[in-house]
């Protein structure tokens, strides 16, 4: 005899015809047990930038807005990212000198490259933003969600 607990969290099934070759079987799920789902690694990313996104998904802003503040965001964790494993690289002393100045060198440039991009995302926003004529109150939601 199963535990009760996971007795009532086994399907139950009952046979809906039968004949020499096949049984098929309708089940019902009856189940008091929690239930534990793990997420791929995609997955948990998704959720986490769905999360995050949620206060741009619940403004009232047109969509095309809404789309250019999450990729904003998404290049803002970027470069936040890339400023972290600059940091660590800094910090490494058991790296050849050499080795590490041309490492230091790349993430500067990645860094710099990222910078950029994100402000002339945000001014592309804006510019477009201007062009739509968006409300004021629009704006101003706009502009603290880019931050």
């Amino acid at each position: 005899m199963l535990n009760p607990g996971i007795q009532n969290a086994m399907p139950q099934t009952s046979v809906v015809a039968e004949d020499k070759n096949f049984r098929f079987e309708k089940a019902s799920t009856r189940s008091t047990a929690g239930i534990h789902v793990d997420l791929s690694p995609l997955s948990l990313e998704k959720s986490k930038k769905a999360e995050r996104d949620k206060d741009i998904d619940e403004s009232e802003l047109p969509d095309n807005v809404k789309q250019a503040l999450k990729a904003i965001r998404d290049k803002q964790d970027e470069l936040e990212e890339k400023q972290k494993e600059l940091q660590q690289l800094m910090s490494n002393s058991s790296m050849p000198a050499e080795e590490k100045q041309e490492k230091l060198k790349a993430l500067q440039a990645e860094i710099s490259s990222l910078s950029r991009g994100l402000m002339d995302s945000k001014n592309n926003l804006v510019k477009s933003m201007q062009d739509q004529g968006l409300a004021e109150q629009q704006m101003q939601t706009a502009m603290a969600l880019m931050n």
